[in-house]
């Protein structure tokens, strides 16, 4: 990866390529999966539910995309919310979800009430910001989250952050995305101000990383 991203917008750029790729990154990742398997990735929704202090709380899906985890939610009768920053993405997921409460919205600016949410799913998303401006979205979502609420959210394992074409968007090879890589010392310091309820590191190479998957709940 770069390290000359700095000198651009790299959550613009990001936002574009997803713009861009938004149907067709739909059909080939219908069924994402967390650390390689789509039967871990239903363990880690169903951890984050059962941490939810109420099945009747609301829930915000942070870098929703096209709605990839909506359905599960949604079959869960949970009060779900998504919010991202790609509108091809929210057009997608709003044809399939049109019951959905869905807002273009910049995550390092979440513009909710005080503890509005019981829990915030924050999958695949977190490392297209850059490591400068991740501690405003980790502040925002503890400020929409409410005492005793539930956050899950997925990292890439590694060091230092820039646009790739190749490496990370293996998927997509020669659109940029920016991505951010955390040590493990690095999530924990980000997470800090959170009770970890669990860890799980994959070291499997997937997408060009070993991944971090947390589930937390906020302390107060």
């Amino acid at each position: 990866m770069s390290d000359e991203s700095g000198k651009s917008n790299e959550v613009d750029i990001t936002r574009k390529t997803y713009d861009e790729i938004a149907e067709d990154y739909m059909r080939r990742l219908k069924d994402p999966y967390l650390g390689g398997s789509e039967a871990y990735h239903k363990t880690a929704r169903e951890r984050f539910v059962s941490l939810l202090p109420s099945p009747q709380v609301r829930v915000l899906d942070v870098g929703c995309g096209f709605g990839h985890d909506l359905g599960y939610f949604r079959a869960k009768r949970l009060n779900i919310y998504g919010v991202d920053l790609s509108r091809s993405m929210l057009s997608l997921a709003r044809h399939d979800f049109p019951e959905v409460p869905l807002c273009h919205m910049d995550m390092r600016w979440l513009n909710f009430k005080p503890q509005s949410f019981g829990g915030v799913w924050a999958a695949h998303c977190l490392y297209h910001i850059p490591k400068r401006d991740i501690g405003r979205v980790i502040n925002g979502i503890k400020h929409v989250l409410m005492a005793q609420g539930a956050f899950f959210c997925s990292l890439k394992l590694g060091e230092g952050e820039g646009i790739d074409t190749g490496q990370q968007a293996v998927s997509y090879s020669g659109k940029p995305r920016f991505y951010a890589l955390y040590t493990e010392d690095e999530a924990k310091k980000m997470l800090n101000g959170f009770d970890i309820v669990e860890w799980d590191v994959k070291p499997e190479i997937y997408y060009g990383s070993p991944w971090l998957y947390v589930w937390l709940q906020k302390i107060d």
